[in-house]
Protein backbone atom coordinates (compact mmCIF):
# COMPACT_ATOMS: atom_id res chain seq x y z
CA UNK A 1 0.00 0.00 0.00
CA UNK A 2 1.37 3.37 -1.06
CA UNK A 3 2.57 5.61 1.65
CA UNK A 4 -0.14 8.97 2.06
CA UNK A 5 1.78 12.09 2.81
CA UNK A 6 0.35 13.85 5.85
CA UNK A 7 -1.04 17.53 5.04
CA UNK A 8 0.66 19.24 7.99
CA UNK A 9 -0.47 22.60 6.97
CA UNK A 10 -3.96 21.76 6.27
CA UNK A 11 -3.79 20.52 10.27
CA UNK A 12 -1.88 23.52 11.40
CA UNK A 13 -4.78 25.76 9.95
CA UNK A 14 -7.31 24.24 11.37
CA UNK A 15 -5.34 23.90 14.79
CA UNK A 16 -4.66 27.81 14.84
CA UNK A 17 -8.44 27.93 14.45
CA UNK A 18 -9.10 26.00 17.73
CA UNK A 19 -6.14 27.87 19.51
CA UNK A 20 -7.97 31.56 18.74
CA UNK A 21 -11.19 30.07 19.25
CA UNK A 22 -12.60 32.18 21.79
CA UNK A 23 -12.07 35.43 19.42
CA UNK A 24 -12.81 33.74 16.07
CA UNK A 25 -15.87 35.98 15.10
CA UNK A 26 -13.56 39.33 15.44
CA UNK A 27 -10.75 37.05 13.12
CA UNK A 28 -11.03 37.09 9.08
CA UNK A 29 -8.82 33.63 8.23
CA UNK A 30 -7.08 33.59 4.59
CA UNK A 31 -5.89 29.91 4.04
CA UNK A 32 -2.72 30.18 1.39
CA UNK A 33 -3.40 34.29 0.59
CA UNK A 34 -1.30 34.83 -2.27
CA UNK A 35 1.02 37.88 -2.68
CA UNK A 36 1.41 38.29 -6.19
CA UNK A 37 -0.35 36.41 -9.33
CA UNK A 38 2.35 34.29 -9.25
CA UNK A 39 2.52 30.90 -6.87
CA UNK A 40 3.65 33.15 -3.86
CA UNK A 41 1.55 31.90 -1.01
CA UNK A 42 1.59 33.12 2.84
CA UNK A 43 0.25 30.00 4.71
CA UNK A 44 -1.81 31.40 7.10
CA UNK A 45 -3.08 35.19 7.29
CA UNK A 46 -5.38 36.13 10.33
CA UNK A 47 -6.83 40.03 10.27
CA UNK A 48 -8.52 41.37 13.24
CA UNK A 49 -12.29 42.50 12.15
CA UNK A 50 -11.37 45.26 14.55
CA UNK A 51 -7.73 45.95 15.63
CA UNK A 52 -9.02 46.99 19.22
CA UNK A 53 -9.47 43.09 19.87
CA UNK A 54 -7.52 41.54 22.32
CA UNK A 55 -6.48 37.58 21.60
CA UNK A 56 -6.94 35.96 24.83
CA UNK A 57 -4.41 33.20 23.81
CA UNK A 58 -1.36 33.65 24.59
CA UNK A 59 -0.16 32.83 20.99
CA UNK A 60 -2.58 35.82 19.42
CA UNK A 61 -1.10 38.52 22.28
CA UNK A 62 1.42 39.76 19.80
CA UNK A 63 -1.40 40.31 17.20
CA UNK A 64 -1.98 43.77 15.34
CA UNK A 65 -4.62 44.06 12.47
CA UNK A 66 -2.54 41.90 9.80
CA UNK A 67 -0.91 38.63 11.51
CA UNK A 68 0.94 36.38 9.13
CA UNK A 69 1.74 32.77 10.13
CA UNK A 70 3.80 30.17 8.73
CA UNK A 71 4.01 26.87 9.52
CA UNK A 72 7.19 24.87 9.82
CA UNK A 73 6.82 20.91 9.52
CA UNK A 74 9.08 18.04 11.52
CA UNK A 75 10.76 17.89 8.20
CA UNK A 76 10.99 21.06 7.37
CA UNK A 77 14.14 23.58 8.71
CA UNK A 78 14.10 26.83 9.85
CA UNK A 79 17.40 28.35 9.44
CA UNK A 80 18.01 32.15 8.64
CA UNK A 81 17.43 31.88 5.25
CA UNK A 82 13.99 30.55 6.25
CA UNK A 83 13.69 33.37 8.50
CA UNK A 84 14.27 36.23 6.18
CA UNK A 85 12.08 34.70 3.72
CA UNK A 86 9.23 34.95 6.06
CA UNK A 87 9.74 38.89 6.75
CA UNK A 88 9.91 39.31 2.62
CA UNK A 89 6.54 37.73 2.71
CA UNK A 90 5.20 40.54 5.11
CA UNK A 91 7.54 43.23 3.33
CA UNK A 92 5.62 42.02 0.07
CA UNK A 93 2.19 41.85 2.06
CA UNK A 94 2.63 45.56 3.13
CA UNK A 95 4.00 46.82 -0.22
CA UNK A 96 0.54 44.90 -2.21
CA UNK A 97 -2.16 47.12 -0.55
CA UNK A 98 -4.56 49.47 -2.97
CA UNK A 99 -3.28 52.35 -1.36
CA UNK A 100 0.25 53.89 -0.80
CA UNK A 101 0.88 52.62 3.03
CA UNK A 102 -2.22 51.56 3.44
CA UNK A 103 -1.14 48.46 5.51
CA UNK A 104 0.46 49.86 8.20
CA UNK A 105 4.26 48.59 8.92
CA UNK A 106 3.43 49.03 12.73
CA UNK A 107 -0.18 46.86 12.06
CA UNK A 108 1.64 43.58 10.67
CA UNK A 109 2.83 40.61 12.65
CA UNK A 110 5.34 37.74 11.79
CA UNK A 111 4.73 34.09 13.32
CA UNK A 112 6.74 30.92 12.59
CA UNK A 113 5.40 27.56 14.13
CA UNK A 114 7.17 24.58 14.54
CA UNK A 115 7.94 21.69 16.77
CA UNK A 116 11.52 21.47 17.96
CA UNK A 117 13.39 25.12 19.36
CA UNK A 118 15.59 26.55 16.43
CA UNK A 119 18.93 26.68 18.28
CA UNK A 120 21.11 27.41 15.79
CA UNK A 121 18.55 30.37 14.01
CA UNK A 122 18.64 32.05 18.06
CA UNK A 123 22.29 31.81 18.31
CA UNK A 124 23.07 33.28 15.06
CA UNK A 125 20.09 36.36 15.84
CA UNK A 126 21.26 37.08 19.14
CA UNK A 127 25.35 37.15 17.47
CA UNK A 128 23.99 39.40 15.16
CA UNK A 129 22.33 41.36 18.22
CA UNK A 130 18.79 40.51 17.96
CA UNK A 131 17.01 40.14 21.22
CA UNK A 132 15.35 36.96 21.97
CA UNK A 133 12.69 36.95 24.64
CA UNK A 134 10.83 33.63 26.23
CA UNK A 135 7.31 35.76 27.36
CA UNK A 136 4.96 32.08 27.55
CA UNK A 137 6.55 28.85 27.06
CA UNK A 138 7.21 27.70 23.66
CA UNK A 139 6.47 31.57 22.37
CA UNK A 140 9.91 33.37 21.85
CA UNK A 141 9.91 37.30 20.25
CA UNK A 142 12.58 38.40 18.18
CA UNK A 143 13.41 42.13 18.60
CA UNK A 144 14.87 44.45 16.33
CA UNK A 145 13.62 47.77 16.12
CA UNK A 146 14.20 47.68 12.34
CA UNK A 147 11.28 44.90 11.90
CA UNK A 148 7.75 44.11 12.24
CA UNK A 149 7.06 42.10 15.62
CA UNK A 150 7.91 38.61 15.42
CA UNK A 151 7.65 35.53 17.19
CA UNK A 152 8.32 31.60 16.88
CA UNK A 153 5.94 29.22 18.37
CA UNK A 154 7.95 26.45 19.74
CA UNK A 155 5.03 23.45 19.92
CA UNK A 156 6.90 20.99 21.91
CA UNK A 157 7.28 23.87 24.58
CA UNK A 158 4.21 24.51 24.75
CA UNK A 159 1.98 24.09 27.55
CA UNK A 160 -0.02 20.69 26.64
CA UNK A 161 -3.25 21.87 27.99
CA UNK A 162 -3.78 25.19 26.85
CA UNK A 163 -1.99 24.25 23.52
CA UNK A 164 -3.71 20.83 22.87
CA UNK A 165 -3.84 20.89 18.95
CA UNK A 166 -0.76 22.59 18.20
CA UNK A 167 1.23 20.23 20.50
CA UNK A 168 -0.50 16.94 18.62
CA UNK A 169 1.15 17.97 15.28
CA UNK A 170 4.29 15.96 16.07
CA UNK A 171 6.03 13.39 13.69
CA UNK A 172 6.33 11.15 16.99
CA UNK A 173 2.55 10.02 16.64
CA UNK A 174 2.01 7.00 13.81
CA UNK A 175 0.84 8.21 10.71
CA UNK A 176 -2.32 6.69 11.08
CA UNK A 177 -2.82 8.71 14.58
CA UNK A 178 -1.99 11.98 12.69
CA UNK A 179 -4.75 11.38 10.34
CA UNK A 180 -7.17 10.37 12.92
CA UNK A 181 -6.19 13.58 14.81
CA UNK A 182 -6.31 15.67 11.64
CA UNK A 183 -9.97 14.40 10.87
CA UNK A 184 -10.90 14.99 14.33
CA UNK A 185 -10.21 18.78 14.11
CA UNK A 186 -11.31 19.40 11.00
CA UNK A 187 -14.52 17.66 12.10
CA UNK A 188 -14.55 20.49 15.31
CA UNK A 189 -13.55 23.43 13.41
CA UNK A 190 -16.90 22.46 11.06
CA UNK A 191 -18.80 22.51 14.41
CA UNK A 192 -17.80 25.81 15.38
CA UNK A 193 -18.59 27.16 12.25
CA UNK A 194 -22.04 25.82 12.20
CA UNK A 195 -22.23 27.44 16.07
CA UNK A 196 -21.09 30.61 14.19
CA UNK A 197 -23.53 30.86 11.46
CA UNK A 198 -26.36 30.32 14.48
CA UNK A 199 -24.93 33.02 16.08
CA UNK A 200 -24.95 35.18 12.97
CA UNK A 201 -21.27 35.41 13.22
CA UNK A 202 -21.01 36.17 9.33
CA UNK A 203 -21.85 32.51 7.86
CA UNK A 204 -18.59 32.07 6.24
CA UNK A 205 -15.72 29.19 6.88
CA UNK A 206 -12.87 30.62 7.97
CA UNK A 207 -10.08 31.19 4.54
CA UNK A 208 -13.07 29.87 2.12
CA UNK A 209 -16.43 32.02 0.87
CA UNK A 210 -19.98 31.20 0.56
CA UNK A 211 -22.73 31.00 2.82
CA UNK A 212 -23.43 28.70 5.82
CA UNK A 213 -25.31 25.69 4.66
Amino acid sequence: MKDVKIQWHSGFVAAMDLELSVNREELIYEREYNLNTKPLEIGLLVIKKHRSVQISNEIGRIFQGHNILEYKSPEDHLNIDTFYKTIAYACLYKAYGKTVDERKADDITISIVREAKPEGLFEYLINRGFKVLNPYHGIYYVQNRELFPIQIVVTKELDGDSHTWLKSLSNTLEKAEMRELLERIEGLTQTLDRGACRRGAGGKHPGKSGDCE
